[in-house]
């Protein structure tokens, strides 16, 4: 009998280590996710690098001199006088690309708008993919 219970005892022993280490290597769901993503409310064309704008209706505001603009409608063209600037009849979204980073906007193009910062290389190659087809196809002001 002694062997036995030696035997019973070394398997449940050796499968409680198992589940303590695996248990113990495990981390938080919480650290292992990287977020590429953040909500705002906050933003201005100013603070992005080089932006590049993808507009479905573009209202009254300030743009950087060295922006690129495609837009659908726009409310009043002399915003856009010192700018680079194209008209497109394909667009269905809004968005702003700048080198490092893409701001979609949740709504009409206008600071104060909601719209959600991205940072992720791939989301960002599909943007910069997008918004070079909407450039190339739009027709000069």
């Amino acid at each position: 009998m002694d062997p036995l219970s030696l035997l019973i005892g070394f398997i449940i022993g050796l499968i409680a280590a198992t589940m303590a280490i695996e248990f113990g290597m495990r981390k938080p769901i919480e650290s292992t996710f990287k977020s590429t993503a953040r909500l705002t409310y906050m933003w201005s064309l100013s603070e992005i690098k080089n932006p590049r704008l993808v507009a479905e209706y573009l209202d009254e505001m300030m743009i950087p001199k060295n922006a690129k603009v495609v837009f659908k409608e726009c409310s009043d063209t002399k915003v856009l006088e010192d700018v680079s600037a194209r008209k497109n009849e394909d667009i269905r979204a809004n968005f702003v690309l700048g080198d490092e980073r893409a701001l979609l906007i949740l709504g009409p193009v206008r600071e104060g708008q909601m719209g959600v910062w991205i940072i992720d290389p791939f989301i960002l190659k599909k943007l910069e993919s997008e918004f070079e087809r909407l450039w190339s196809k739009g027709e000069e002001l």
